[in-house]
């Protein structure tokens, strides 16, 4: 079975669509080749796939960092997953993350959840801040 046929598998477990399924960045970025599954509308000169997992890689690195997580927003027969966001768990100021996030120029950059729904993150220790960062 294929990377994507098996995180496809995955996300269906994970309740796709019915709830807000959010996955590693390396189960995310590791096969995929769409440029149209992250950042599609950032304009001039996007940020590639390579950019965008080599950035979110060093950020999950740091001691600051519990947690990284992609969103799946949509799920077609023949493309990649595609997301708009992107969940951020760790010991960080706003500003922090927004410096971060620079190279990546996402729309919006806020402290809290973007989407209130039911989700299959829940593993992530009480106090700890999360930020959510989305891209149109």
């Amino acid at each position: 079975m294929n990377k994507r046929a098996m995180l496809l598998e995955k996300i269906k477990e994970l309740g796709f669509p019915q709830k807000d399924v959010f996955v590693s960045i390396k189960d995310f970025f590791e096969g995929n080749e769409d440029d149209a599954s992250i950042g599609v509308n950032i304009y001039p000169d996007p940020p590639s796939l390579r950019e965008f997992y080599d950035t979110l890689k060093e950020i999950e690195k740091t001691n600051k960092t519990e947690g990284v997580f992609v969103r799946i927003t949509d799920v077609d027969d023949t493309d990649w997953f595609y997301s708009d966001t992107i969940y951020l768990f760790g010991d960080y100021t706003l500003d922090d993350v927004k410096n971060m996030f620079k190279l990546l120029r996402p729309n919006e950059i806020y402290e809290g959840r973007m989407y209130d729904r039911s989700s299959n993150i829940s593993h992530i220790a009480p106090g700890i801040k999360v930020y959510s960062i989305w891209w149109d």
